[in-house]
């Protein structure tokens, strides 16, 4: 009784090999072209999600310059007695003399690009232009700096006024960052 179990056990395996007769070409092109979709979606989720993190960081990075950058002008508008303004493209700072003279041109600060693509500079001097330190990058528009005096008999002191917004994609304005400042000369004179 054994025996004939073994045997019928062994009839059965062989009758499956002969039974399978594979894939057929229709078969395997239905399976290559459902494969494809998914693996073309999954391509596609991870290519979406590494050019946000990339844009993510690249917009990071140009608010953080942004916000430096204001903060060196703020300290050098401070320090500064007196400011000249031109077209609103570029500031100079002027400092105190030894002497307590408001007449040395400590830095100017400009921008500088085209299009929708500019870089805010510093230069020391009366003069600015792209050769100098460069503090900002991706401003879209080149006039950001206005002085304001005040009216006479107010006793109060000139302000500097910047106004920059940064966008690495100007065409989604969503994404712009907006920073602005009105900062006084604090060793300005009073009207």
């Amino acid at each position: 009784m054994c025996c004939r179990s073994v045997a019928r056990l062994g009839n059965r395996l062989s009758g499956l090999g002969r039974d399978e007769r594979g894939f057929t070409l229709s078969e395997m092109v239905v399976t290559m072209a459902i494969m494809g979709v998914v693996i073309g979606a999954v391509a596609t989720l991870f290519t979406s999600g590494t050019s946000a993190s990339v844009d993510l960081n690249l917009r990071f990075a140009s608010q953080s310059e942004a916000r430096l950058a204001l903060d060196t002008f703020r300290r050098e508008v401070h320090n500064a007695c007196d400011a000249t303004v031109s077209g609103g493209t570029s500031v100079t700072l002027r400092t105190l003399t030894s002497g307590y003279a408001c007449t040395t041109n400590s830095s100017t600060w400009c921008t500088s690009g085209s299009g929708s693509r500019y870089g805010l500079y510093r230069k020391t001097g009366a003069t600015c232009d792209a050769t100098g330190i460069r503090r900002g990058d991706y401003l879209i528009s080149p006039s950001i700096f206005t002085v304001s005096s005040p009216a006479a008999g107010t006793y109060l002191l000139k302000k500097v006024g910047i106004d920059m917004t940064v966008n690495q994609k100007p065409s989604i304005a969503r994404l712009g960052y907006r920073v602005e400042d009105s900062i006084a000369l604090r060793n300005g004179a009073r009207s």
